[in-house]
């Protein structure tokens, strides 16, 4: 979707999408265990000229009032859902005066509950949602077994077949400008993706999604409690932490303190 002239204007929404009560050491892998923690549910809006795109989704909205019948009783003990009527993919973004049909794509970092949770909002439209390869095959694989017990849920797929989804192999430049470009950091999970952002004003930043929960994790090296790969989780941690270093700006996923300090939408979004 390049275009050609004066650079479009880009400008970045977080919305809110409820929080997940938990204790640290499902975060921070063994780390102040029995601390209750509550985290964030983030996920980004993006205005590229007239365009929108959504990075992710939150959790479905049915979690808020049965979460053990949706996601089972084990994980509903790690992690409980609060979320609020306005919080749900669909009424999150309409204080942007959006609807999901207005959306021009949905990214997804990847498949778990709190990411993709909500995509069955975007069945009655034809909004391409792109997910990566390995990630739809691991998404295809919780459809196909039904099975329960991981943060993949399948009550978040049950609509997969009338979704548009879309297939990416690698990094990702959605409008082609080099100004919002979602590229691979597996690890957190097998087809796992971050985005690179540009805005009109501010500098660029990356927001990490779950490769990395926490800038604690970052800055103490602490793994996450939770991946399919710990030694490429990790890998991806340090190479973040290197990118700080650098000056480049890391934002993360479910950091309670990084996201007290920010503005929700329809706020813009300074990382």
């Amino acid at each position: 979707m390049p275009m050609g002239g004066t650079d479009p204007e880009v400008k970045v929404y977080a919305c809110n999408a409820g929080s997940l009560k938990t204790e640290t050491q499902h975060i921070l892998k063994d780390t102040r265990i029995g601390t209750a923690m509550e985290i964030p549910i983030p996920f980004l809006v993006i205005r590229h000229a007239k365009e929108w795109i959504a990075f992710d989704t939150g959790c479905n909205g049915e979690t808020a009032g049965d979460p053990v019948g949706y996601w089972g009783e084990d994980l509903a003990k790690k992690f409980w859902p609060v979320i609020g009527p306005d919080q749900e993919f669909t009424q999150a973004i309409r204080p942007l005066g959006l609807r999901p049909a207005d959306l021009k794509a949905v990214i997804l970092s990847h498949g778990h509950l709190d990411h993709a949770g909500a995509i069955e909002d975007l069945r009655a439209t034809d909004v391409p949602i792109y997910v990566q390869k390995v990630e739809l095959a691991a998404i295809r694989e919780v459809v196909a077994t039904q099975r329960m017990g991981t943060v993949y849920i399948p009550r978040d797929f049950r609509y997969l077949q009338e979704l548009n989804i879309r297939e990416v192999e690698g990094v990702f430049d959605i409008f082609g400008d080099r100004s919002v470009i979602a590229f691979p950091t597996p690890g957190h999970t097998p087809g796992h993706q971050s985005l690179y952002v540009k805005p009109s004003v501010g500098n660029a930043f990356i927001y990490a999604a779950d490769a990395l929960y926490t800038l604690e994790s970052m800055e103490k090296s602490i793994p996450p409690a939770l991946a399919a790969d710990y030694p490429a989780t990790m890998q991806n941690v340090h190479w973040l932490k290197l990118e700080d270093l650098a000056g480049v700006t890391v934002v993360p996923s479910h950091d309670p303190e990084y996201w007290s300090r920010r503005a929700w939408a329809p706020a813009e979004l300074v990382p």
